[in-house]
């Protein structure tokens, strides 16, 4: 069975064409990180971005190059700065579950979005940030 990652990776696609896989809080990072893959292999593609448990997750295709310490260097350094900004709205966050009660769903938010997360007052619906009024 074909996944959107299989797809991706078949396409040739970059990170600009995931970003919607995402919060809007990641994108600059991952802006960021597509300037600088495009730097040391201008024919990268990614075969899957998405948000699990909280974090970020990337997985990077070279071609017909082996993947270089450089580029895991890099994608390293996005993950890590994704599970210090907040996926809402890109401000300073941390791994959290709704009202930080054990178990359940994790987000990477800042305390403000954290407040409206859990009261489900806001969601990320195809890379943008969803208000709902209660």
């Amino acid at each position: 069975m074909d996944n959107e990652g299989n797809r991706s990776a078949a396409a040739g696609v970059q990170i600009p064409a995931r970003l919607r896989a995402v919060g809007p809080g990641w994108h600059l990072l991952l802006e960021r990180l597509h300037a600088q893959l495009t730097v040391e292999v201008p024919g990268y593609r990614v075969t899957d971005v998405t948000e699990k448990l909280g974090g970020l997750r990337i997985h990077v295709a070279t071609g017909e190059q082996a993947v270089t310490e450089k580029v895991r260097a890099l994608v390293a350094a996005s993950v890590t700065e994704a599970a210090a900004t907040c996926e809402f709205c890109g401000a300073v966050g941390r791994p959290r579950s709704r009202n930080d009660a054990p178990g359940g769903w994790i987000k990477t938010v800042c305390d403000s979005c954290h407040t409206d997360w859990s009261a489900r007052k806001v969601l990320i619906v195809h890379g943008a940030v969803l208000r709902r009024s209660l």
